[in-house]
């Protein structure tokens, strides 16, 4: 049996998540193995998640996704969510009015109050009488003192109540659709959102205290497990419980991302990277990642498997005429550094270049918000459009004379292959890891000095003025070495 563990599967998401599932989908139609996911956020939507993968060709119908908080609710946590029928139940309305208080409605959020006191706040599922969630307001401080959750079909299914002098959470109460309790989170007053122990309840009875949620999970999987399967983990959160997991597996530690950190080996790292009696393989995007461990850690060579990402088709390319744009697609964060791109721009364009700038990506704590202050001042607001989320990155990348890309680390640079796969070079800083594996110097794409960003406008310069000609993948990123690389995976672990 294949497994593969994650703390999350957001509908909306990034590399790490869609490498996990192209991976598990490859497995299955190259390879003919079946896989098993699972995680352990909590989502009570995760039905309909599901669904969505299934119909955006993501995932196979077969594939099953199991949750830890589905498995802890007896399977009564999570529900389809559609328009009810004479074989569906009617999903639960509740009206705006609430006798004797008076109501302020702003679309979907209504406030009330008891006179002048601020007494309850709710938000509705956009267009809906129904609840996405309440919460109670303490008559002293006018700041919640409960909250309570409620699926899309009207159901409670979380309750968490605050503190009133720090305002932190106190605990956590979690109930199946039948309205049982199943599990409850107790929180420390001082230090905010740590956990002191977590209750699992039968039949509504304590039946298991946990110290921390690793402590669960590992419950989780002691219980969920077979012996003797392999085990795909992508999460570093996950490392300790996989690793203290009693059941005798293969246990495959996945790197998404660098290891390093400008102070050295990031923290979630060391426990796996130190557990090499217990981990049975890594596997490494790049050569150049698997070496820089080694300088760090005595791992053997065979410990190790270096599979990069890889594409199931290698595109060819006819010259076509391109767009006057560059772009950037990938996510809207700090790490990602996009003012540097922004900033290397407006050199561009000072020097009588008239391109556009594209950025498509789902922010981040707030860093688009900084992003358009940046474009302002610059006076590039006529130059540079933010785009959004695009589910449709191959028509990007073929309009455009070149992608950018100017992180601080990547595990691999996933939008590197995908550009260079659909005609686009890239434009990208020399950092670890990936770029240098990926781009062939003035062939695919230009190498930039890292964080130096007059190099980088004059990269946009030479890509505008002299294009590429010869923009495609290494064969190394192709399906028939993918399917090599992840045959030769199996059979070793399999011995």
């Amino acid at each position: 049996m294949l497994y593969t563990i994650t703390s999350i599967l957001p509908k909306i998401h990034g590399g790490r998540t869609k490498s996990l599932l192209y991976r598990i989908k490859f497995l299955e139609e190259h390879l003919n193995q079946k896989s098993v996911i699972h995680t352990t956020n909590y989502n009570p939507d995760y039905f309909n998640v599901y669904d969505d993968f299934k119909k955006r060709n993501i995932i196979s119908d077969s594939l099953e996704i199991k949750n830890i908080y589905e498995w802890l609710s007896n399977d009564k946590l999570l529900e389809k969510y559609s328009s009810p029928t004479i074989f569906t139940k009617k999903k639960k309305e509740t009206e705006y009015t609430i006798e004797h208080l008076n109501e302020k409605i702003n679309k979907n959020i209504v406030r009330y109050y008891n006179k002048d006191e601020y007494v309850l706040y709710r938000k509705f599922y956009f267009g809906t009488k129904i609840l996405l969630f309440e919460d109670f307001m303490s008559p002293i401080s006018s700041k919640r003192l409960e909250r309570r959750e409620y699926t899309r079909n009207g159901v409670l299914h979380r309750i968490t109540n605050y503190s009133p002098t720090s305002y932190n959470k106190l605990y956590e109460e979690y109930y199946n659709k039948v309205g049982d309790i199943y599990l409850k989170k107790y929180f420390s007053d001082v230090e905010k959102n740590k956990i002191l122990y977590i209750t699992f309840y039968q039949g509504n009875r304590p039946a298991k205290f946990f110290r921390n949620e690793k402590e669960m999970f590992t419950y989780y999987f002691n219980n969920v497990l077979e012996d003797d399967s392999i085990v795909f983990n992508d999460a570093r959160l996950l490392d300790k419980s996989l690793i203290e997991c009693d059941k005798n597996l293969k246990r495959v530690a996945v790197f998404h991302s660098t290891h390093l950190v400008e102070r050295g080996i990031r923290g979630s790292y060391k426990l796996v990277l130190n557990s090499d009696d217990i981990i049975d393989k890594y596997i490494v995007l790049t050569d150049y990642q698997k070496k820089d461990i080694q300088k760090d850690f005595e791992i053997e060579d065979d410990k190790f498997k270096v599979i990069p990402h890889f594409v199931e088709k290698m595109k060819s390319h006819e010259i076509n005429e391109k767009n006057n744009q560059f772009c950037y697609v990938g996510r809207i964060s700090k790490e990602k550094q996009i003012d540097h791109i922004i900033k290397a721009f407006s050199i561009y364009i000072s020097k009588g270049n008239d391109s556009k700038l594209l950025i498509y990506g789902k922010d981040e704590n707030g860093e688009f918000n900084s992003l358009k202050i940046l474009v302002k001042e610059l006076n590039l607001n006529e130059y540079v459009e933010f785009k959004g989320y695009t589910s449709n990155p191959e028509k990007v990348f073929e309009n455009s004379i070149a992608s950018i890309l100017t992180s601080k680390f990547e595990g691999f640079g996933l939008t590197i292959m995908e550009s260079l796969n659909n005609g686009c070079p890239v434009l990208s800083y020399n950092i670890k890891y990936g770029s240098s594996e990926l781009i062939e110097n003035n062939k695919n794409g230009i190498l930039v000095e890292k964080d130096n960003i007059d190099e980088l406008a004059t990269a946009m310069e030479n890509a505008r003025n002299i294009p590429l000609k010869d923009v495609k993948l290494n064969n190394r990123f192709s399906l028939e070495s993918a399917i090599n690389n992840y045959k030769n995976l199996l059979d070793e672990l399999k011995y």
